[in-house]
């Protein structure tokens, strides 16, 4: 229950006033004695009792009609989600509304944003005056003051968008305007279907941090908490998990990986119907999925007409609880676009690097480039999706550039080089020049002659003695077979200085008492990574211009810096909405929407253009049917701190908070009522009846 006019309820010591007066009353009067008082102490002892009973009854409803009027000026308010918690008006209240995929989930016609924002605004009826309002929405970085019950109005009119949300993340932002705005005591209002996702409840650590500091704050703070985590009845989604484009000319194909998942884990075999529209050639092609469990994944093979101009379009399911999750977009390049760029001190490695980033130029989409030392400061390397750097790492405005491209996705690859040098890249710098001696101390001029004097059975030269194969460049096939990692020839290779994940060690033999070294370091940046290897291809330095691993390496890894990154090195990508904002000054276009439809790129899914640039815009995977919390579970993520949970599943839709100061005024009527009959006179004498024995004396 909330109060609107809290400084009434100051008041609550008049109620021992009635109580008070009662005992003043006692005290007036002195107990005298009185000869006659023999004969009243012989009065009925029933009646001595209700006497008593009804004195203490007066006594009651009169405390109780003192308590029911200072209610009532109190006014309080009950009903909706606003009567879980007893509490006077706040100073301020901050808004944190959900507007995620999954609060577009509906049941009888309105969605849960829809109920979220109708029971917000009638909860602020009653705060007009004397209540700082303050709106974060889960899109925003920072927290906005509202003016008045309609300016939230408007700003809360907005859709739900295809963007996660992060509840953490903007709780922490509330918490510094908090600190640095001290508004009094406030309320936090949380909007949300409690998706797991966006709650993040296994970052324990985080929010115990969070919770440390509301407590710590000056002035109290309190959570309502509007738990929209009704389930839906029915509800599917639908997205394209992986693209390939296959062969060229007529015979080019389009390969699909797309999944299907659903909410009801009933193990009754459903048929969903998927529709593939190809936006650029205006075709639709329908495909039955057979789901007999919450999912399924198809591959499908589409004929493409004109592979070269590439292309986009999307997948869609019939509309059903939730028709956010009902649509996944997807674009494709044409051959050549999948571009590596190649820079080499050395021109044969330069060459060999080019071959193994591309070997199959007829049948792939993807190309090598060399770039010459002359114009690497001119290089849009955002175009390419692999950097292969071979030599002194790069330094000067051309490392920052690198450094950027990284962090949004790319991918980059160094190799050593014969200059010594000092330079630092990410963190990293080669060190000493490490030739393989013979056992006359002198260097073998390359691995083939290694081999050549090497014994049966023998491997001469330092061995790879371990890599990370559950994962990454170096993990198993899909068949379960291990790269030949220890079968690769070191005749020389440098020492990689600097700090970063080991993919593979490498040792002058396998002895334990031998330490092994980092051969292969990664170094995360951002979106992307920067992948450092202490040898290179080369007969004077190993035999990874002989192995297959290195082609096997950079392909993984193109593949990787095509699928993580964050579209600005790319022509054609597939990004998430929110995760891959637009940077300031770019202007994305919606393609193949609607006539006379905006979307907007940093929020909502489609297919956008900026330039010669497509990309495809869907919501985050982690926004696919992840269950909900149960409201106990989100409450305890708060610790100590006071929360008022509304479940919708529980209680059904919020209702409108009404104040009650009326009812109060009923209920002190009643007391006065009861009380003025309770000191009514009885309607009969009170007499005394003396009782004598056979002898005369009084018996009591």
């Amino acid at each position: 229950m909330t109060f609107l006019n809290p400084l009434m309820l100051w008041g609550l010591p008049l109620v021992l006033l009635p109580v008070l007066i009662h005992l003043f009353n006692r005290l007036r009067h002195r107990k005298l004695p009185w000869a006659a008082m023999m004969f009243l102490r012989m009065a009925n002892r029933k009646s001595t009792r209700y006497a008593k009973l009804r004195q203490w009854l007066v006594l009651l409803f009169r405390v109780l009609a003192v308590l029911m009027l200072l209610f009532a000026l109190s006014r309080p308010l009950a009903g909706g989600w606003m009567g879980g918690m007893f509490s006077s008006k706040p100073d301020v209240v901050v808004i944190i509304l959900d507007r995620s995929p999954s609060m577009d989930g509906r049941a009888e016609g309105e969605s849960r944003l829809e109920k979220s924002r109708a029971a917000i605004l009638k909860g602020m009826a009653g705060f007009v005056e004397g209540t700082r309002v303050v709106l974060m929405d889960h899109t925003a970085t920072h927290v906005q003051e509202v003016g008045s019950v309609e300016a939230l109005k408007n700003l809360m009119s907005g859709g739900a968008t295809d963007t996660s949300a992060d509840l953490p993340a903007q709780l922490e932002a509330v918490h510094k305007w908090f600190e640095s705005e001290k508004p009094g005591t406030g309320e936090i209002w949380i909007a949300s279907d409690l998706q797991a996702s966006n709650w993040d409840p296994a970052a324990k650590e985080r929010w115990k941090r969070l919770v440390g500091g509301f407590e710590g704050l000056p002035q109290k703070v309190r959570v309502r908490l509007l738990a929209m985590n009704e389930p839906l009845s029915s509800n599917s989604s639908v997205r394209v998990r992986e693209l390939q484009l296959l062969g060229e000319g007529e015979r080019a194909e389009l390969q699909l990986e797309v999944e299907v998942l659903r909410d009801q884990a009933a193990l009754t075999e459903t048929i969903v119907p998927v529709t593939i529209h190809l936006g650029t050639e205006s075709r639709t092609i329908d495909v039955d999925f057979k789901l007999e469990g919450t999912s399924h994944t198809q591959f499908i093979k589409l004929q493409i007409d004109d592979p070269g101009q590439g292309g986009w379009g999307w997948v869609e399911i019939p509309d059903d609880d939730n028709p956010r999750d009902n649509r996944g977009y997807f674009v494709y390049g044409s051959h050549g676009r999948l571009s590596t760029a190649v820079a080499a001190e050395d021109a044969y490695m330069g060459r060999f690097l080019q071959m193994a980033a591309a070997p199959d130029l007829a049948n792939t989409n993807q190309v090598s480039v060399a770039v010459a030392e002359a114009s690497r400061a001119e290089v849009k390397w955002s175009d390419h999706a692999m950097i292969l750097w071979q030599g002194v790492l790069p330094e000067g405005d051309i490392a920052k550039a690198l450094l950027e491209y990284a962090d949004t996705g790319g991918m980059v690859v160094c190799f050593p080089g014969e200059v010594d040098s000092e330079t630092e890249f990410a963190g990293i710098r080669w060190g000493a020049l490490n030739p393989t001696l013979n056992e006359q101390g002198k260097a073998y001029p390359s691995w083939r002659e290694m081999v050549a004097v090497q014994g049966e059975g023998e491997h001469l030269g330092p061995r790879v003695v371990s890599w990370e194969e559950g994962e990454g460049p170096l993990a198993r096939t899909e068949e379960g077979y291990s790269l030949p990692m220890d079968s690769l020839y070191f005749s020389q290779r440098r020492t990689i200085e600097g700090g970063g994940i080991v993919l593979a060690s490498i040792a002058r033999d396998s002895k334990p008492e031998r330490k092994a070294e980092p051969l292969i370091v990664r170094k995360v940046r951002g979106k992307g990574e920067i992948i450092f290897i202490g040898t290179a291809p080369r007969d004077t330095w190993s035999s990874l211009n002989f192995s297959i691993v290195l082609p096997i390496m950079l392909q993984r890894m193109v593949s990787a810096g095509a699928a993580t990154g964050s579209g600005r090195f790319s022509n054609d990508r597939m990004l998430a909405a929110g995760d891959d904002p637009a940077r300031s000054g770019e202007r994305w276009i919606s393609v193949g929407g609607e006539e006379g439809e905006s979307r907007d790129f940093n929020t909502e899914a489609g297919v956008y253009r900026l330039g010669n640039r497509v990309v495809a815009v869907n919501r985050p995977e982690r926004e696919d049917l992840v269950p909900s919390m149960e409201g106990d579970e989100a409450v305890e993520l708060f610790g100590e701190m006071p929360v008022a949970l509304f479940q919708e599943k529980r209680e059904g839709t919020a209702g409108d908070p009404k104040e009650i100061w009326k009812w109060f005024l009923a209920l002190m009527a009643i007391a006065l009522l009861v009380e003025g009959f309770l000191i009514l006179p009885k309607n009969t004498d009170e007499r005394v009846v003396i009782n004598r024995s056979s002898t005369g004396k009084v018996v009591t």
